[in-house]
């Protein structure tokens, strides 16, 4: 069995080539990024498993390091490991480093870390060496284990060292040097750790020392060799000795839970998933243990950085998916989201020249209410005058202070009746309508400093809101002469102030001046003014928003061409890309994990592969493996996108499964790639089901298992694009499962690319624009075959010669046959699921219901 050790790491080293050829791949996928939104997501990515991390450790080499309670202990163990006595089993401590390698000549050398060789008279090289002397292992007392340690170096040509395989054996030292001097040495290694019993127990220097192995590699795991050259004649000596060993190691934690078996079936179960935990085995045990742990050991490396690799590649390719539904949605909506904003505006611009035109005479009569009001109530309007009895004014003066605090009254009733009138406008125009074209402006950098169309539509409200009669013309005018008539009177001198006429005037004087004010307005003017000072305001703000959408509109579309050309970009270049990358490491890790599938017998062909039979593989039984021969770069990328899709579907009962993938580099005798997809195997496809016969009952409730499955996809935002018959599964309970997902694809990534089985095409997958709902077409033409109860073609279409002329007499109208036998329910669903409008064609979440009423019928008839 330790003749396998060496195929181990040639299986190791092939893969490791090839996952670090991924890396390469990956990182030239990733400086290929244009897109900054996009690229800035998967940075983040790259923050738990950046690629120069990944290349880093994959450089490491994997190598056995050799530690142990006595040098006796672990020169026994390297001897065995050899078939070669190459170390004195005699002597007990003080050795330098030993680093053990293959060479095709024996060799002996001391050097200082690999770099300088040691001019020194090596005893083992004085005469013909078959082992290395005791005087050039021994550590003088002026080395230090830690600083400038000398190391012996030994090439020997042993066939377990043929596949780059090392030796190391750390110098003694006592638990606080061991860090050091591990990391010193180690650092570039992947350890695969040997620790050595030669005693009946640990003891606690023993005991510190794996502590400190296991605090610098907690991933590693450790091997415990009890080993003794008396453990073959006493059996019994050496399982008292064992158990006790285990006990020992199990209370302070260095093994797992699930005890020790000699069972090596049982063991490869438990380490199925490459969970490498520490092992307690005997000398007499080595051969059937050792080259299990080291396999696991192995693996467990590989199938991290693979793992940690298919994770990133799968969240890169989510990010893009989710990057192309958003640009998708972008280059939809926000047209449409334009259109809305200068529809909504138009509407309230028009309502508010509705009111400003129309309900005049309601003005008019709001206002004469109010002078009537006014009237009536005079010492109310004169509460915000304040009177001073000793103040000097011209009478010119005082009444026009009088009128502008009428004019103030007067504006304050017409505000708030006109605020009542356009209220509601506010309320229903400006939410929905302020939040969109905040939108559209928040993705437009280049409106600083001209009017946004947001601030517009708000000055279109208020021009409604705060209307104020001191700003029209005529109450402006008599304002501003009030203020410059009272500035020029604080201007004259003091003199002239008491030459001047002393008027008084009283609260009878006052009240005078408003009735006779009162009595000089004229409704219908004051009306006409409020209704143009308000049309020019509402005009002037209209204009506003125009302009600024126009803004708007000139930079929206030309960030949506570019939009426009990424989402291409990310469809045609980047998500194939890397879906292909995800493809080959996702198929990595179940190669690594679980082998390459044994096929047994071929059960089905397709255009571009076969489909076998195989053993039991990755827990599925009994499975079936679909092998894919791409034949070009776009059929590759086309795979790619399949298996991310399928793979990444949940676990539904009407979908089958993927469960793993492997490529298999070596198909066809070494001269083809292949894809080898491993699903759970079905009992047949609908075709041949439909072929041997099949009760009505059955056929309904397949109708039904499809239409879920279905459903299921489009509620994971993908379409299927080619639904028939042999798409369709059943299982050893005859129901449906769909299967085959090639043309399957979200409705944001789809190219418009013509697709599909020609019967089963809807006429506007022609056009290249089209949606979901090509699988309710598709559906409504499986359901016929169903209802038919055979596999022939329609009469309809049998006599066409090309797909081309089929396609043109569907776009035309035509459509399968009614046959005698259906039931009129049925035809109607058939004929509704093949409507030549998509918007027509009924929803799935109706469809089903009423093939369960169709199935119900049938079963109580």
């Amino acid at each position: 069995m330790l003749n396998n050790i060496p195929v181990e790491f040639r299986k190791f080293n092939r893969h490791r080539s090839y996952l670090k050829k991924i890396l390469r791949d990956t990182n030239c996928a990733i400086e290929d990024i244009k897109n900054g939104q996009v690229l800035d997501e998967i940075k983040q990515q790259l923050t738990f498993c950046t690629v120069e991390t990944l290349h880093k450790v994959l450089d490491n080499t994997p190598a056995f390091v050799v530690l142990g309670q006595t040098c006796f202990g672990k020169a026994l163990f390297v001897n065995f490991l050899l078939n070669y006595k190459l170390l004195p089993q005699k002597l007990k401590s003080n050795w330098r480093w030993v680093k053990i390698s293959y060479g095709i000549r024996k060799s002996l050398r001391l050097t200082l870390g690999s770099e300088y060789e040691i001019v020194d008279s090596l005893k083992s090289l004085q005469q013909p060496w078959t082992g290395i002397a005791e005087d050039d292992l021994k550590r003088d007392n002026s080395e230090s284990p830690t600083d400038h340690c000398p190391t012996i170096e030994v090439e020997i040509p042993a066939e377990i060292l043929k596949e780059n395989i090392n030796i190391y054996i750390p110098p003694d030292c006592g638990s606080d040097e061991l860090q050091k001097v591990l990391s010193k040495q180690l650092d570039s290694i992947y350890p695969i750790f040997i620790y050595a019993v030669t005693e009946n127990a640990l003891t606690e220097s023993d005991i510190h020392n794996i502590r400190v192995l296991k605090q610098l590699y907690s991933d590693a795991a450790i091997i415990f060799l009890r080993i003794g050259l008396l453990d073959n004649k006493d059996p019994v000596g050496l399982n008292k000795i064992m158990i006790d060993l285990k006990t020992q190691l199990s209370r302070l934690g260095f093994l797992p839970d699930y005890p020790q078996t000699p069972d090596l079936s049982i063991r490869k179960a438990l380490c199925s998933e490459c969970m490498v935990e520490n092992e307690v085995i005997s000398y007499i045990q080595i051969k059937d243990h050792l080259h299990l742990f080291v396999r696991n050991v192995l693996k467990a490396y590989l199938l991290k950085l693979s793992a940690l690799l298919s994770e990133l590649h799968n969240v890169c390719l989510r990010i893009f998916i989710l990057s192309a539904f958003d640009m998708a949605r972008e280059i939809q909506i926000t047209p449409r989201r334009i259109h809305y904003a200068q529809d909504v505006e138009q509407k309230l611009f028009k309502s508010l020249m509705d009111i400003a035109l129309i309900r005049q005479t309601e003005m008019v009569k709001i206002i004469q209410d109010s002078l009537e009001q006014m009237r009536n109530n005079i010492d109310v309007v004169l509460d915000g005058y304040e009177y001073q009895e000793n103040e000097i004014k011209f009478e010119k003066v005082a009444t026009m202070e009088i009128h502008h605090l009428v004019f103030q009254k007067l504006t304050n009733i017409v505000a708030s009746r006109l605020v009542h009138s356009v209220g509601y406008l506010r309320e229903s125009y400006t939410g929905t309508l302020q939040r969109c074209l905040e939108s559209l402006e928040k993705n437009c950098h280049e409106l600083e400093g001209s009017l946004l169309a947001s601030d517009a539509v708000k000055q279109i409200v208020n021009a409604a809101y705060n209307i104020d009669l001191k700003s029209f013309a005529t109450f402006s005018l008599v304002q501003s002469f009030v203020d410059r008539l009272r500035k020029l009177v604080q201007n004259f001198p003091f003199k002239w102030h008491t030459c001047s006429q002393k008027v008084r005037f009283d609260r009878e004087w006052q009240r005078q001046v408003i009735l006779e004010l009162l009595d000089s307005l004229s409704y219908h003017r004051l009306a006409k003014t409020i209704s143009s000072q308000f049309q020019e305001h509402v005009k002037s703000s209209h204009e506003a928003f125009h302009s600024a959408m126009r803004l708007i509109e000139n930079q929206l579309s030309g960030q949506l061409e570019e939009t426009e050309e990424q989402r291409i970009d990310i469809r045609k270049r980047l998500a194939p890309k890397f879906a292909r990358l995800a493809l080959e490491s996702t198929s990595l890790c179940d190669l690594i994990r679980w082998g390459m599938p044994r096929q047994i017998v071929e059960i089905g062909r397709g255009q571009y592969g076969v489909v076998f039979a195989c053993e039991p593989w990755g827990g599925v039984q009994p499975c079936a493996v679909k092998s894919v021969v791409p034949p070009d770069e776009r059929h590759w990328n086309d795979l790619a996108m399949e298996f991310y899709y399928t793979r990444t579907i949940p676990e539904h009962p009407r979908i089958v499964k993927l469960r793993g993938s492997v490529i298999d580099h070596n198909y066809g005798n070494g001269c083809l790639s292949a894809v080898l997809l491993v699903m759970e195997r079905m009992k047949r496809d609908l075709f041949c089901a439909l072929k041997d016969g099949l009760t009505f009952i059955r056929r309904i409730q397949i109708a039904i298992d499809v239409v879920e499955g279905i459903r299921y996809l489009h509620s994971q935002g993908l379409v299927h694009r080619d639904v028939k018959l042999k798409n369709v599964l059943l299982d050893g309970n005859e129901r449906a499962m769909l299967t085959d997902f090639g043309f399957c694809i979200p409705e944001a990534m789809m190219s418009g690319s013509v697709v599909g089985t020609p019967v089963h095409m809807a006429p506007e997958l022609l056009s290249g624009r089209y949606d979901s709902s090509v699988d309710v077409y598709a559906f409504g033409v499986l359901f016929w075959f169903l209802c038919a109860g055979r596999v022939e073609l329609p009469g309809h279409f049998e006599h066409f010669m090309s797909k081309e002329q089929l396609w043109n007499s569907v776009k035309k109208g035509m459509r399968p046959e009614c046959l005698p036998n259906f039931d009129t329910e049925c035809w109607n669903l058939m004929e509704q699921c093949w409507a030549a409008e998509p918007c027509e064609r009924p929803l799935l979440g109706d469809v089903q219901p009423q093939l369960e009423d169709i199935l119900n019928r049938a079963t109580k008839k």
